[in-house]
Parts: C-alpha cells; structure tokens; sequence
C-alpha cells in the first residue's frame, strides 16, 4: 500500500541529505528538502520541532494542512527536477524549466505572473506539472532535527511511514564540524549561545534529561552538539522501534550495502524497483565508504573521546558494536 507520504528524520550531518537524493531517483517521488525551513512554507508556522512539548489540540488539523499544501509546492533548498518525474512534463524539464524554477532572478521576474515564485516557497505552476499526476506521487519530506514532530506522526500516523536514519557520533561530529563550523563560518559564540538555550528547553521539558545534562554552561559547543545529537535520535527511536510505519537506518549501514537497503526502503514505500535505479544508487555510494570511517582520523583525540564518553552511556552504542 502506498503510504500517506514519507518523513527522512534524524539529525543534520547523518546521511539525510543523500537518502533524500537516493529517493529522488524514483519518478514517482515528490521530494521536498527542509520546508520547514522556508519561512513562506506553512510547516514553518507549527510548532517549534525541536523539543518535545505538547503540540496543542489544533496541531493535528494545522499538521495536516500544512503537509498537504507542502506536497503541491517547490522551495529554494529543493533539488528540483533533476530526475524525470511522472508528474513533470518531460519535453519542459529538458527544455530548461527545472533551470528556470531553480533560479531565484528569474522566478522573481515571472512573479509578475506567477506570484507565489517570488517567495522562498511556491505553487508548482501549471506548465511545469501535471496537478493530477502530482497527487499521486509519494511526497518525501526531509526534516532534520524534529524530535517533537516526528514522535507525533509515528504515534499518531500510522499510514505515514518515517525513516530515521543515524550516523555515529564521531562521523556526525567530523562533517558538522567541516560544515558548519569551517565551511558556513558560523561564528561559535552565536552556535554555543543556541545550543545551550536548545538543551535549557529541553531540561526543563524532562527531568530525566535534566539530570543527565547536567552543567549546561560549561559544555564546549561540540559537547552540546553531541548531547542534542542523542536527544534527538533517542526521542525519535523510543517513539518509533515498535511501531510497523518506522525504519530505522544505520548511515554506516547504507554505505555498507546502499542496494540492499534501499531496496527495502522502495518496497516499504511501494515504490518500483529498477535496473536504471539499481545503477545510479550503486554509482552514488563509490566513495562513501571512505568517507563514513574517517572520523578517528579526523578528529582531535580529546573529541573522540568526547564521542565515546556521550555514546557510552546511551543505549545506541550497541549499534556500532563490532
């Protein structure tokens, strides 16, 4: 049975982006990539994702109308159109539309006919898709870092199916480091500053958590990485593990065996299986192997050590246990 749609969960740095582009390879997919972070989309209007907390008795009607407008959209982080789509007009994506559509200049000029492509988020026009076709196609929705959402659809959404993937600490430390750190040039202060009220929120919502975070203040700001990496990938597996709609995927796991994986991830999702699919799943994942292990290298060894004290004591360390 085809599900309702498809949420990618997890935390930043663990594999989402390149499971969403993995699914994108099916021409029945609908990909959208962090509209929750478009301040145009209607899912940039919940609820704070971040932390648990009650969600509201107007939340499952706001939820719901969110995604459904979010399914018929196209946004600035989305990869748009690179794969033939059964919804997409052929002769116009080779033609050039997705180039259009993912240029900001020019989508500003055709708002003066199509107003909504001004914006960080858009109607897909109707040159560019066919409505009808795009109903039908299984719309995934990637969205890092959203504990409190994702635990509320695996329980209250069975229809949905939710992938949670998860990178081991150490390599989730190494590329938000390169990332986020060296690549963006964000500036630590303002980082450490957001984690720590991050981590204050989420004390306060649970004692448990309290206890184990302790001293907030004195975590170095890869510490309060690492800690909110945990609270995320705990509070979405306890929600999930039980439950038929959850797939758990270990990123090491899909650099190890990308086809088998992601077959099963195609035949969850009711999604076909091809040759041509096959091919570009295997030539995707040639260098990942490298790139998963270098971590221990990689990494100042008081950081490794900070990786394997925070695993340690949580339960997901048995997930890397050779």
């Amino acid at each position: 049975m085809k599900p309702d749609y498809v949420l990618i969960v997890g935390q930043g740095r663990s594999g989402t982006n390149w499971l969403l582009d993995l699914l994108d390879l099916s021409p029945y997919t609908h990909c959208r990539n962090e509209p929750n972070e478009l301040d145009a989309s209607p899912l940039f209007q919940l609820p704070s994702p971040f932390v648990q907390h009650p969600l509201g008795d107007s939340f499952p009607q706001e939820w719901e109308q969110a995604v459904e407008s979010t399914s018929l959209r196209m946004g600035d982080r989305d990869r748009i159109a690179i794969h033939p789509k059964s919804h997409i007009y052929e002769p116009v994506r080779r033609l050039g539309g997705a180039l259009v559509l993912g240029k900001r200049r020019v989508r500003r000029l055709l708002s003066a006919v199509f107003p909504s492509l001004g914006q960080s988020e858009w109607s897909i026009p109707w040159w560019f898709a066919n409505p009808n076709a795009l109903k039908q196609a299984t719309t995934i929705l990637k969205l890092n870092s959203t504990p409190a959402w994702a635990e509320w659809v695996l329980l209250n959404r069975p229809a949905v199916i939710v992938i949670h993937i998860v990178r081991h600490p150490g390599g989730f430390l190494n590329s938000w480091e390169k990332r986020c750190v060296a690549g963006l040039g964000l500036d630590p202060v303002n980082v450490k500053k957001d984690n720590d009220e991050r981590l204050r929120k989420i004390a306060q919502s649970d004692p448990q958590w309290a206890e184990i975070l302790e001293d907030i203040d004195a975590m170095s700001i890869e510490e309060s990485e690492l800690w909110y990496w945990r609270y995320v990938n705990e509070t979405i597996y306890l929600a999930g593990h039980e439950r038929p709609n959850y797939i758990q995927l270990i990123y090491e796991d899909l650099v190890a065996n990308p086809l088998q994986v992601m077959k099963r991830i195609y035949e969850k999702c009711n999604l076909p299986w091809t040759t041509e699919i096959e091919q570009e799943i295997s030539n995707s994942a040639s260098q990942s192997q490298s790139i998963a292990t270098a971590w221990p290298k990689k990494l100042k060894s008081k950081q490794v050590e900070l990786v394997r004290r925070i695993l340690k004591s949580s339960f997901m360390a048995q997930w890397w246990e050779e």
